[in-house]
């Protein structure tokens, strides 16, 4: 089995209520996700329409809706690559930003970084 040497950088998704989008979006740029340094670019994001869907149960945060109920609210799904060295600031900002007790962040592995694209 091959295993795909680690990049120095990753992408960094969140889902946030459409109303937060660019707050979140803002909180994970000042942190410094969205740029491959290379002095082109910065602030770069991608953000597309979802729809999340989950079932309110007792122990959940108070605004969440009635309990026992499935709930589809539309999102904002917002992604950004980022350098490893920033990630734990970018998912503090993420955090701090973002409506919901506890935000889902998904951490993935990019090929940029070993793969360069881009002159130097």
């Amino acid at each position: 089995m091959s295993t795909q040497p680690k990049t120095e950088y990753v992408m960094i998704a969140v889902s946030v209520p459409v109303a937060h989008t660019e707050t979140v979006r803002e909180a994970m740029c000042d942190a410094g996700a969205g740029t491959v340094d290379d002095g082109r670019y910065d602030r770069v994001t991608y953000v597309s329409r979802c729809t999340a869907h989950c079932r309110v149960l007792d122990g959940a945060w108070a605004n969440a809706g009635a309990r026992g109920v499935e709930h589809a609210t539309e999102e904002s799904r917002i992604e950004a690559i980022c350098r490893r060295d920033r990630v734990e600031a970018v998912i503090k900002a993420i955090v701090n930003a973002h409506p919901y007790e506890v935000p889902a962040i998904t951490v993935l592995p990019t090929l940029t970084g070993e793969y360069r694209y881009w002159e130097d």
